[in-house]
């Protein structure tokens, strides 16, 4: 069950006015709640409140989630901030130096300790699916087959889906002109002759051009372990495309561009080891967005004679951003390499390889 046992034992404070308080307009929202809390519920109260990730070290790449707690009225709100932490009721002092995790740093010895305490929380709205660690577990994909080469060899992992919980996507059409080498506008006039004697050229902006939709597609991940930053399973899809559909995007039609990272500490500090040196260190954690260019070309510029089955559903991908349009038909067609004179031996490769997008969000 994903709900914690300080979500549990936190109750809204009562007035005669409701100390609560909420708030709404067209793009969202936002609440506030005062709850009390005793002593006991203190120590865990802001990884059970606000939520905590770290990596499940299982071998799945899978993430260890504590969901960030649900406004009791507005439940598509979630708390994001912990605005005031007030003691209620003295009941002694407290030294600080037998709990201290690291006792050779700097640090007040002395604090008042109080029976309960007032909380205020603040809430508000994300722009992603919130799923508990079972739901994840439930939906995951044993042995799915990562092609790797041009002989299809492939190596086996497990798609545990966290691409479809934290995660936010935004898209950017443009359009762009490919000018084709082939064809020439004319100017058509009653009498035939062109405007003031100067026939159209490819100088003067004559040669036909070919119109062609693109996206820039923004996956952003938010809240994960700032490892994801230099793990091999994010660098080895740079500038690949997508093995298999993803986030309903065919395969091949996806291109990763590259990786933006915005890093920050947790709201409760854990230690871990540094990926780079291994030794101790704070916990940092990150949102990471990740830029594709998509391709979809529309289905009646796409030529009959694709190649598919096969090989060509496996590391090739005949489709997407592997497709270019032929002069003349202005038809997208697959391509490849030829083998050289020089290297006969030589396996054609399509323009980009492929790479099952789904390994990007493990953190191992």
């Amino acid at each position: 069950m994903a709900q914690t046992d300080v979500a549990k034992n936190v109750y809204e404070m009562v007035d005669r006015t409701s100390p609560s308080k909420a708030t709404f307009q067209t793009d969202g929202g936002s609440a506030t709640m005062d709850f009390i809390v005793d002593r006991s519920h203190l120590q865990n109260l802001v990884s059970g409140l606000l939520g905590r990730v770290q990596k499940a070290n299982d071998g799945t790449g899978s993430l260890k989630r504590i969901l960030p707690a649900a406004h009791p009225y507005y439940d598509w709100m979630f708390a994001s901030k912990i605005t005031s932490i007030e003691g209620i009721q003295p009941n002694g002092r407290y030294d600080a130096f037998l709990n201290m995790r690291d006792p050779s740093i700097n640090f007040i010895t002395d604090c008042a300790m109080y029976l309960k305490y007032k909380i205020t929380v603040q809430f508000e709205h994300r722009p992603y699916l919130m799923m508990n660690d079972d739901q994840t577990e439930g939906i995951t994909v044993k042995d799915v087959k990562w092609y790797y080469d041009l002989n299809d060899n492939f190596r086996l992992f497990d798609d545990t889906c966290e691409y479809l919980r934290f995660v936010d996507i935004e898209e950017q059409p443009n359009v762009e002109f490919l000018s084709s080498p082939n064809g020439q506008f004319r100017f058509l006039t009653p009498s035939g002759n062109p405007p003031h004697g100067n026939p159209v050229s490819n100088q003067n902006g004559g040669g036909v051009q070919i119109r062609i939709i693109k996206q820039k597609v923004k996956l952003t991940w938010f809240f994960v372990p700032y490892e994801i930053a230099f793990a091999e399973n994010v660098t080895a899809g740079f500038g690949k495309v997508n093995q298999y559909n993803f986030w309903g995007y065919p395969a091949g039609s996806l291109l990763l561009e590259g990786f933006d990272v915005k890093r920050y500490p947790p709201p409760e500090q854990l230690f871990a080891n540094d990926p780079l040196t291994l030794s101790p260190a704070s916990q940092k954690l990150c949102d990471i967005t990740f830029t594709f260019g998509c391709f979809i070309p529309p289905d009646d510029d796409v030529a009959g004679d694709i190649p598919t089955g096969g090989s060509y559903d496996k590391f090739k991908v005949a489709y997407g951003h592997n497709l270019l349009p032929r002069p003349g038909s202005i038809k997208y067609y697959y391509v490849e390499s030829e083998p050289s004179a020089a290297f006969p031996s030589m396996l054609p490769r399509p323009i980009y390889e492929s790479y099952p997008m789904q390994r990007l969000f493990k953190v191992f």
